[in-house]
């Protein structure tokens, strides 16, 4: 297999092994087209090896042998130390290839000739004003002595035509060249943000599990999202006007020097200074937007877990408490952005705007003193290039912050691909040469296929998790599996069970120690090739969006559709399948939410037994299963296993007795070991007792007993395929039935993945052409009408002074023909004049952009909020529909409320979200490179989109910049012609000219936020369908309805269901049930036989279709909804749990004033999760990850537990909540 493998017996065995995979060269891999890259791209072989990935230059990424050797060092945080500045650059367009160079450089070309070209359209217009002003002289004092004008008036009418043709021509130039340096950028950008998304999403899929589980699913996508539209702003937009202002300033200083150069370097005086505080200022913006960023990234996190668990959040009343949270973030951010748009508010005005334009007030008035007697012309050129190099470096402010946060951006993602992953280094290869194990291209969309005897060996196992380093999880653990024999693992939660098999996949490595496959070490071996010898069926299964027949597939993606329709028989799923309308057809919905958890785990062990593996991994398999569906599906595991090594985790003698042996785990180590009936038969043993606990748990009721120990007495609803023998059963109807929605339950960012999307949003209101939501939005933000009010007068106002600006500059001339004598006071009255306009024009214009920025800010935070409070309004059949799966609310509230998103963008980044949210299923059946194929094809379309729109903003950019000095152009000839008909002076024109100039720039900046105001308008538009939608039936966030003193009686009377996004599908028929106070009860039944949809009635998570549902005789519908939820608390089969510590997930719902630390620790003592909540370093405080990564899942289980109980309800609604728990761990129900 390797290089330098320590020989032993079965070298035998793993050369011919070896033999059966083909070494392919690393440059096959390339499939596009191997011989047009075959140059300068040796880097792209070896980090990008698929088709879909675009070249990266080899100075950006290189991996060298001593990087991947070296061990990597956990940082839970996503950035290193910053980089220097033309490191950080080089990290922005470390993403570019020869393509993009090329087009880069096409785009400075035109970018420099653009910057060129006014300086001198603007000499033109100086010499012709000359002499037109020398015409003017003539007219007004007859200086030549002439009796007439004529030899005055035929030379200019002859440099006229000259001066017109130049300007058009050059002005003609200047459009071409504007259109195609900004077409040149924007492609080249597109290509490099996609190359971006691309790059990130792969490197995702290849870090080590370890790293993802110390970062937030929500964080990792929204980062995606963000920093590559800022990376595409940066390097289409940002950077490229930064060159051509830094150009233009350049060469119309260059020029004004050949003007007159002192009056030139008095003007330039100002620009040290600006550079200098631009510097500073870039510093502390710098600080603040890291700031801002962590907030919104928390902003974002907090979205997309409520959105993810929306059912928990519902059960457990805490939609106000979310709603409060969210706020408080908000308010956090809203305090540092408003702060941050003061100071630069202040900084623009201060710097840039008032002490350039001051500056210029007096270069101007020296100007005006130095060349009035020598050439009025040069005058005029020199003053309105002054104007201009002033106003456009005002604007290099906005891109140069545009281009930092770019680059501050690039730098965070290029840390991120930096990371180098310990166990998948170079992109899932590990092994003592990593190119020797790479897969051949075949492989690329299928999964491997590498075959073993399956022989594993534990030796002297020690293992912390990575996030958890003082806690010792495993402890010296050995044993040996033969190949082909059955094991069981069998242990209180925690013990070490689940971590042996994630050590087994190589989701870790051990701290110390060896694991052993067929005599090779794990880490000399590929992890693909090791996973594709292992078959992985979760406690929790993880399903995708998608059909059945997809989801099976994704074992073994080459499988035809009989081999799929054969593993559905073999595990008993066929018959619930083929009894639905759409068969292998029918959609599971995100993480398989349309079906029951029996359902589920059927359709992941079919995907488990259609792998072919060589070994099969159990984790709690069937312990979603009914009693007759076990048997089955249990007989079927055991004919699908047959031959293969298979380990299997379970509490259930049903689950291990036909095992070859047992292994019984306590606190990381093995206690007892040996045949099945052995160990049974063993006095005193410790299986023994773990089994003959599980016998006498079912003879217990559920928490028939314990709950007295809080001095209250609940009802209890409890669904459970095992407990049969509970002492009190009520009369109920139950009607087999293979449909099911999913209770209580986490749920995560849904994606097409195999089918194509069908647009359900067409629907909604964002295809009109009025503006009329947008009025809608304005309005209801009340708290901006007095921003608005100042926002609107202050604008008007400060365009109203650019008009008078225009006509002081153009009075200027009228002094070259003042006489001298008169000259001083002329040109003193200009300054005093000019300098007044400039003042008070800037107080307006820093007023403002003040509110205007404080508006839109603020605007923007309201929308989120509102939105957040709107959605958080509706119950659970809201969130069943595929249109408001979380991803797309993510999108709506985080993005939506500042900008529109194409559905294809909408597409690609809940795909991104749904792989980083299931990344331990995806590499363990090895689907990296299937869904980095799905997520690169998903970007094609947006890709193509952005392209063909390129050329529009292209065209529209062209114009901005070349429109107004066409029509000086014009306004040249026809000012030819009106000035030799003496309708209008000189300085008249002039001042047209200067009118023109600024009325043609401010049109050109409107034209090309038209494009910006369509995306506003589809925004608001969408936002509008979010806010007006009603809540169906009731209203969460409701202060209506009864608040009954209720002792916990429930009855169901006459109750039929369907789902509302199922309608013809009946959930429960007719149902009759009561249940007395404090009576405990077990609905038992297959899967699908809706149980779990009557604990979802009981909670008023939907209303039932007919019948009613009483509690204490009152009906649930006159009952406050969250005031109901809070005197019902439930625990499902896969517990949802939040990445806050213990302490906050166990008071999560309730307010601080109702809990206290007391009964926090009474109700985790309950629960028989105390002691081990003890037993870590931060106690209570511990943080446990996203969803609970950081618990196993009995340990996740027994804390939703005491969240239930520290609530002290009056209806306890358990559905299959002790299914992960061991038998010492069950103790919670004596």
């Amino acid at each position: 297999m390797t290089a330098n493998k320590e020989p032993n017996k079965n070298d035998g065995q793993n050369e011919s092994r070896s033999q059966k995979n083909v070494i392919y060269p690393i440059e096959d891999l390339y499939v596009d087209d191997p011989k047009k890259n075959a140059k300068g791209s040796s880097f792209y072989w070896k980090y990008c090896f698929n088709r879909r990935s675009c070249d990266i230059s080899p100075s950006a990424y290189e991996v060298t042998s001593e990087h991947r050797t070296s061990s990597v060092a956990s940082d839970t945080k996503d950035t290193k130390k910053p980089r220097g500045f033309l490191s950080s650059y080089k990290a922005l367009y470390g993403f570019s290839d020869r393509t993009d160079v090329q087009l880069m450089s096409i785009g400075l070309t035109c970018a420099l000739l653009q910057a060129a070209i006014p300086p001198f359209v603007w000499l033109v217009m100086g010499s012709f004003v000359s002499f037109s002003i020398e015409r003017e002289e003539e007219r007004l004092f007859n200086k030549s002595g002439a009796l007439n004008g004529s030899k005055f008036d035929e030379d200019f009418a002859s440099s006229a035509t000259p001066a017109f043709l130049a300007m058009l021509s050059l002005s003609v130039s200047m459009f071409f060249a504007a259109f195609i340096q900004r077409l040149a950028w924007e492609v080249s950008g597109i290509r490099q943000v996609f190359r971006v998304r691309r790059t990130y999403v792969r490197k995702m899929l290849h870090m080590d599990v370890s790293w993802l589980e110390s970062r937030q699913s929500g964080h990792m996508a929204t980062m995606l999202q963000e920093h590559a539209d800022s990376i595409y702003s940066g390097i289409s937009d940002n950077i490229p006007m930064v060159i051509f202002i830094s150009t233009y300033l350049v060469v119309n200083i260059a020029v004004c020097i050949y003007i007159q150069w002192d009056v030139t370097l008095l003007m330039c005086s100002a620009i040290p200074m600006l550079i200098m505080s631009r510097i500073v200022f870039s510093k502390w913006f710098s600080r603040t937007m890291d700031q801002e960023v962590a907030l919104q990234n928390k902003i974002s996190n907090l979205v997309n877990e409520t959105f993810s668990c929306i059912r928990t959040v519902i059960s457990f009343a805490a939609q106000k408490q979310t709603i409060n949270k969210f706020e408080r973030l908000s308010m956090d951010n809203n305090k540092l952005t408003e702060s941050r748009l003061r100071s630069s508010t202040v900084y623009d005005s201060l710097t840039q705007i008032l002490l350039t334009e001051l500056i210029f007030t007096a270069a101007l008035c020296y100007g005006i003193w130095r060349v009035a007697d020598q050439s009025p012309g040069r005058l005029a050129a020199l003053a309105i290039n002054m104007l201009y190099m002033c106003v456009t470096s005002i604007s290099i402010g906005f891109h140069i912050n545009g281009a930092t946060t770019a680059r501050q951006n690039a730098d965070q993602i290029r840390n991120i691909l930096d990371e180098s992953p310990e166990i998948e280094r170079d992109y899932g290869f590990a092994g003592d040469n990593p190119q020797q194990c790479l897969p051949a291209p075949k492989y690329r969309r299928q999964s491997m296929k590498f075959m073993g005897k399956g022989a594993i060996h534990f030796r002297d196992i020690h293992f912390s998790y990575p996030s958890r380093p003082d806690v010792e999880v495993l402890k010296g653990i050995t044993f040996h599996v033969e190949a082909g024999e059955k094991i069981a693992l069998v242990g209180s939660s925690g013990s070490g069970k689940s971590t042996l098999t994630a050590l087994l996949l190589r989701f870790y490595d051990p701290d110390s120690g060896s694991i052993l496959l067929d005599g090779d070490n794990l880490k000399k071996l590929c992890p693909d090739e090791l996973r594709g010898m292992c078959s992985l069926v979760s406690q929790e299964p993880v399903l995708f969006d998608g059909t059945i027949s997809d989801n099976i597939r994704y074992g073994r993606l080459d499988a035809t559709q009989q081999e799929i329709n054969d593993a559905a028989r073999k595990v008993g799923a066929w018959q619930f399948i083929s009894a639905l309308p759409e068969g292998m057809q029918t959609r599971v919905g995100d993480r398989g939410l349309q079906l029951s958890g029996g359902q589920k785990q059927r359709v992941a062990i079919a995907r488990a037994v259609i792998r072919k593996p060589t070994v099969m991994l159990f984790d709690e398999a069937t312990s979603a299963l009914d009693n007759i569906h076990e048997e089955e599906v249990q007989h079927a595991l055991d004919l699908a296993s047959e031959g293969l090594t298979t380990i299997t985790i379970a509490h259930r003698l049903s689950t291990v007795k036909n095992c070859d042996r047992i292994i019984v785990l306590d606190e990381g180590r093995i206690v007892e070991e040996g045949p099945p009936d052995e160990l049974l038969a063993k006095e005193g043993g410790r299986f023994q007792r773990h089994m003959n606990g599980n016998r006498r748990a079912w003879n217990r009721s559920s928490l028939g007993h314990g709950h007295k120990k809080l001095g209250k007495s609940y009802s209890v609803l409890s669904q459970d395929r095992e407990k049969l023998a509970l002492p009190v059963m009520s009369k109920k109807r139950s009607q087999r039935l293979d449909y099911k929605y999913s209770t209580v339950g986490r749920m995560d960012i849904e994606i097409d993945v195999m089918p194509e999307y069908d647009h359900e949003e067409n629907h909604l209101p964002g295809k009109a052409t009025n503006f009329n939501a947008v009025w809608k939005l304005i309005a209801g933000y009340r708290e901006g009408y007095t921003l608005l009010g100042g926002a609107i007068p202050t604008t008007i106002i400060r365009a109203f002074f650019y008009l008078l600006i225009c006509f002081e500059v153009a009075s200027v001339l009228e002094i070259s023909i003042t006489p001298e004598e008169e000259r001083a006071e002329q040109i003193f009255i200009v300054a005093v004049v000019y300098t007044a306009l400039i003042i008070i024009k800037t107080i307006f214009e820093a007023l403002g952009r003040l509110f205007i920025a404080l508006y839109g800010h603020g605007f923007c935070s309201y929308m989120r909020s509102t939105m957040f409070r709107r959605v958080m309004q509706h119950g659970s059949a809201y969130f069943d529909e595929e249109r408001n799966s979380p991803g797309r609310i993510l999108q709506r509230i985080i993005t939506d409320s500042q900008r529109a998103m194409v559905e294809e963008e909408n597409k690609a980044a809940q795909l991104a979200s749904v792989v980083l949210s299931n990344m331990s299923t995806i590499k363990a059946y090895n689907l990296q490179e299937h869904f980095y194929s799905v997520f690169a094809d998903t970007l094609e379309p947006l890709a193509k989109a952005m392209k063909r729109q390129s050329v529009i903003s292209a065209f529209v950019f062209a114009c901005q910049y070349s429109f107004a000095y066409i029509l000086i152009a014009i306004t040249l000839y026809f000012g030819k012609v009106m000035m030799l008909n003496n309708e209008i002076s000189v300085f008249d024109y002039m001042r047209v000219v200067l009118l023109t100039q600024f009325g043609a720039n401010f049109f050109s900046q409107l034209v090309a936020s038209v494009s910006d105001l369509s995306k506003a308008r589809i925004a608001a538009e969408n936002v509008v369908s979010v806010l007006k939608e009603q809540p169906v039936d009731f209203d969460n966030l409701s202060e209506e309805g009864q608040r009954p003193k209720l002792d916990g009686s429930i009855k169901l009377k006459n109750v039929s269901f369907r789902y509302p996004t199922r309608p013809v599908v009946p959930i429960v028929k007719n149902l009759d049930l009561e249940i007395r106070a404090g009576q405990s009860v077990a609905l038992v039944g297959p899967s699908g036989s809706g149980k779990s949809s009557v604990m979802a009635l009981i909670q008023r998570m939907y209303n039932a279709t007919d019948g009613e549902v009483l509690m204490d005789k009152y009906n649930v519908r006159s009952i406050n909804p969250a005031y109901l939820r809070r005197m019902v608390a439930a625990v499902g089969q896969e517990p949802t749990l939040f990445s806050f510590t213990i302490k906050e997930n166990i008071a999560y719902g309730m307010m601080e004033s109702e809990v206290t630390m007391d009964k926090i620790i009474e109700a985790a003592k309950i629960a028989n999760i105390h002691d081990f909540i003890m037993s870590l370093p931060q106690g209570y405080d511990t943080e446990i990850g996203e969803f609970g990564a950081q618990l196993s899942g009995g340990q996740k289980q027994r804390i939703a537990i005491a969240r239930a109980i520290v609530r002290r309800p009056v209806v306890l609604l358990l559905d299959e909540a002790t299914a992960a728990l061991d038998s010492t761990s069950e103790k919670v129900n004596t």
